[in-house]
């Protein structure tokens, strides 16, 4: 308790010490800008992942199966009740069939090369991430000749295409010849969506999947089917096990990380530097604390004198120093939690800072981790404890005699 005690009154600031007072605050700022740097470039990492990793799968789906096969997979009900089956333990929420394949879109004098996907109805492909902004998303048959079609807003915008618009779609079937004849067929604009993904938006519509197959003259066969997981962290690990699980040759399944490999490697990318940034600030908060006490230690040589002199032993002179710097690191580190995690509140909140239309979003997202938080705290308490040592123990090393001569 005296070692707390002294430890208090040994950074009050008075006349004489007023420029170790100043450097008190210069290192309880050092930590808490370091630490809060840590906590909002962990957040924005995180928050960029979250949003990146949202986008991609609602304009696909946790799993694509397909076949080996490039006619594509013939009996999809068959499959989708294999994955469905509870049985085979792959724990699959959903399982949507579709088709996907190039073709020309025709409106009015304009056209467009685009990526036609066709889905079912009842699988309700759209919710709050891939979004209606206007009409519906029914895709049924308006009439005998026209189907309705859902177009990206990009899209839209770039041709002209409004709701209840008519436009053409042309495929074909391999090359195209005298004998091999594109297939056109009319469709009226039923919806407009918006992912967010500004690259898909512009080449991605949909139709219905009868629509589709009858398009590009597939029958029955299907791409693949898309299967969304009750636990979307055994992503990885499910996708193994329906590769060994499903009969070949319909058990060529990829997961959306090996889908949008370049995209998450992008991602993962970003999260390389934080080690690096963790050491720097690591160092700049050991080197305060460090300078700081060796301060101190000079400023207080002779009262270190008098404390031996009357009977302090060299542990009782480290615990002083120790808890001088103790003070100073969890100030620093409390300053920094809520100078960071309030920031972090004030750009969920109101979106101050803004990012260019190119990226995924408008404003930097942001994920709040309170775990992450707690792990840099500790981590950050741990390492100033041990940075303290060393200026503490050779405070505890002077020579009392030459500590009371020391002016």
């Amino acid at each position: 308790m005296t070692n707390f005690f002294l430890a208090k009154r040994f950074l009050r600031s008075k006349k004489d010490s007023s420029f170790v007072s100043f450097i008190t605050l210069i290192s309880v700022a050092g930590i808490a800008i370091g630490v809060a740097a840590l906590i909002i470039a962990v957040s924005v990492l995180n928050g960029f992942e979250k949003e990146i990793t949202e986008k991609t799968i609602s304009l696909s789906s946790h799993i694509q199966v397909s076949s080996f096969k490039k006619e594509g997979i013939p009996d999809y009900s068959k499959v989708i009740g294999e994955l469905l089956s509870e049985q085979n333990g792959f724990g699959v929420k959903s399982a949507h069939p579709f088709v996907q394949k190039e073709a020309v879109i025709k409106f009015k004098d304009k056209t467009e090369g685009i990526i036609v996907k066709g889905i079912r109805n009842e699988d309700n492909v759209f919710g709050s991430q891939r979004k209606i902004i206007s009409g519906t998303g029914v895709l049924n048959a308006i009439d005998s000749s026209t189907s309705g079609v859902v177009i990206g807003n990009k899209l839209a915008n770039k041709l002209g295409i409004s709701l209840d618009s008519k436009v053409f779609i042309i495929a074909t079937v391999g090359l195209p010849s005298a004998v091999n004849t594109p297939t056109v067929k009319g469709f009226r604009v039923t919806g407009i969506y918006e992912s967010g993904l500004k690259e898909y938006d512009d080449v991605l519509l949909y139709v219905d999947l009868k629509d589709s197959q009858k398009l590009f003259a597939m029958g029955p066969y299907v791409t693949g089917i898309e299967v969304f997981l009750n636990d979307i962290d055994k992503i990885k690990s499910t996708t193994q096990l329906i590769r060994t699980g499903i009969d070949y040759p319909n058990n060529n399944a990829k997961n959306v990380f090996q889908i949008y490999k370049g995209l998450f490697t992008w991602v993962e990318l970003q999260k390389e530097p934080i080690p690096v940034i963790l050491g720097l600030i690591i160092i700049v908060a050991a080197i305060n604390i460090i300078g700081f006490l060796l301060m101190l230690v000079l400023e207080k040589t002779e009262t270190i004198g008098i404390l031996k002199s009357l009977g302090a032993k060299n542990f009782d002179i480290i615990m002083i120093f120790f808890f001088q710097g103790m003070f100073i690191s969890i100030a620093g580190i409390v300053l920094g939690n809520i100078l960071g995690y309030g920031l972090c509140l004030l750009q969920v909140e109101y979106n101050l800072i803004k990012i260019p239309e190119i990226y995924y979003m408008s404003t930097v997202p942001l994920l709040i981790d309170w775990q992450n938080g707690i792990t840099i705290t500790l981590i950050a308490v741990a390492l100033s404890m041990i940075v303290t040592i060393v200026p503490s123990y050779m405070a505890s090393r002077l020579n009392p005699i030459t500590s009371l001569r020391f002016k």
